[in-house]
């Protein structure tokens, strides 16, 4: 899979095949940079190679890998975010489609053509049209249960899902973080509270009747309390942070590992 940027990991623009990406990617330290372990039911892996399928969707097609699949059509155009919002339809050209490789190892089909789209929305100032990103986070997501590594790409399709500040949201988000080991150590978790930070979330969930509303809850009551302004602070860091990484600026604004 393959595995980008984010705590050391390079950012890999030129790389013009699943293998090559593949090669860059290696199972991350988990460290102690994240508050405590995943909760039941979330992420099980207790290797550094393992994988699962996308339980999500279970009828994902498993393909073999083409060699050109940097020359899908449309390319110029479809680094334009109003390509994208013109027409919905447009969209599956970028939904994950479970595959292996050549070496039998688990990629998604189309992973380089998101790539490409997330990297050119994160430097385009301004929100993103909301239903597409969220649509954007849920195919990182199956690519990460899918596969193993972490790729910046999910966090990117997060914090413009996030930016838009909505209570719904946050169950999107959390499902990113519950993809697998490495996105509940390589995600911010406060992006969680990005619809008011702690209280207003709390509040949310707790009245939501959701399925995952408990272990949500007992997750975000071990996180430092936010507020609304150091929710909004984190997502222009974070935003600042991948803008510096993709035009190769020397200073890139360093993590806050307090999740």
């Amino acid at each position: 899979m393959i595995c980008t940027a984010d705590a050391g990991l390079p950012y890999a623009p030129g790389m013009s095949d699943a293998s090559a990406a593949r090669d860059a990617c290696r199972p991350r330290d988990p460290g102690g940079s994240s508050p405590g372990s995943p909760p039941a039911g979330g992420p099980a892996r207790s290797d550094g190679t393992a994988h699962r399928p996308c339980s999500a969707h279970p009828a994902a097609r498993e393909t073999a890998v083409p060699d050109g699949t940097a020359a899908r059509r449309h390319k110029s155009a479809a680094l334009e975010p109003a390509w994208w919002t013109a027409d919905p339809e447009r969209w599956d050209l970028l939904r994950f489609e479970a595959a292996h490789d050549a070496s039998g190892l688990p990629v998604d089909r189309w992973w380089q053509d998101r790539r490409d789209v997330l990297d050119t929305l994160i430097l385009t100032p301004g929100p993103v049209d909301h239903d597409f990103a969220r649509f954007l986070l849920d195919q990182e997501t199956r690519l990460h249960r899918h596969s193993w590594g972490f790729s910046h790409t999910i966090e990117v399709a997060a914090l413009l899902l996030a930016e838009h500040r909505r209570p719904d949201d946050v169950w999107h988000l959390w499902r990113a973080v519950l993809a697998g080991f490495d996105t509940w150590y390589g995600l911010p978790h406060r992006l969680l509270l990005a619809a008011g930070g702690t209280t207003r979330t709390i509040a949310y969930v707790r009245g939501s009747g959701h399925e995952q509303q408990d272990n949500l809850l007992g997750h975000l009551e071990k996180l430092a309390v936010a507020t609304d302004d150091d929710v909004t602070a984190l997502l222009a860091e974070r935003r600042r942070h991948h803008t510096a990484v993709l035009r190769g600026l020397d200073d890139i604004p360093e993590r806050d590992d307090e999740r």
